[in-house]
């Protein structure tokens, strides 16, 4: 007789029942979260995003865009300086129309210097930083962004302000939707789920927002791609 066997023998003694032979499956359904259009899609991740403490607004253009951008930082914004903007190299081309509109210098994260210590001394100071999505996630209010060296994951989780600019096309009801697609290519040495600001409760229960990541999160959501 196998441990395991013995451990399962030892259960039922206890119980007074007899030591079971075979076990029956057992099938477990349960409701998978779906949304019923592309509107009504983009509406609740648009909430659900709110909820996760992130700040979203949807735009079709990037005059749309810029206006949200200023809404949220004013045109100067105080912070703003010498490499406190950093961004993807592939950033999408609305991200750099409202960059040009609004006359915001930014550094590439793959120009900056090859030298890590030097490279980071820059990234710990920068105030913004700049990414695409690769995919959304409704039910969690979530932001799936594949890194490579042309989109620096430091740029999403060292700067104290995340601007992450996605496609309406890309946001999916379910994690395992996204999860079934990112199986089809290549699979990145990291992928980066981003539910919110970061925040942490695990130092005496006490809620912590920015330890581990941005402070802020913010998302203009691209309505016609």
């Amino acid at each position: 007789m196998s441990n395991r066997q013995e451990f399962i023998a030892n259960i039922a003694k206890k119980l007074g029942r007899p030591t079971p032979s075979s076990v029956t499956p057992v099938e477990v359904t349960y409701p998978l979260f779906q949304t019923n259009s592309p509107e009504e899609r983009l509406e609740h991740f648009l909430k659900m995003f709110e909820t996760m403490g992130g700040k979203v607004a949807k735009a079709a253009t990037s005059a749309e865009a810029t206006e949200a951008l200023k809404a949220w930082f004013g045109e100067k914004p105080e912070w703003l300086g010498s490499n406190k903007v950093i961004t993807w190299n592939e950033l999408p081309t609305m991200a750099r129309a409202c960059l040009e509109g609004l006359g915001w210098s930014a550094r590439v994260y793959a120009d900056l210097p090859a030298n890590r210590e030097e490279r980071y001394a820059i990234m710990d100071k920068a105030e913004l930083g700049i990414t695409g999505v690769d995919y959304g996630i409704v039910q969690s209010g979530s932001l799936v962004l594949k890194s490579n060296t042309q989109r620096g994951r430091a740029v999403s989780l060292i700067p104290i302000r995340h601007l992450a600019f996605i496609p309406a096309s890309v946001i999916r009801d379910r994690l395992d939707q996204v999860l079934a697609e990112l199986k089809q290519s290549p699979i990145p040495a990291a992928i980066e789920i981003i539910s919110g600001p970061s925040r942490t409760s695990d130092i005496e229960m006490d809620l912590s927002i920015g330890v581990h990541g941005p402070v802020e999160l913010y998302c203009i959501v691209m309505d016609n791609q």
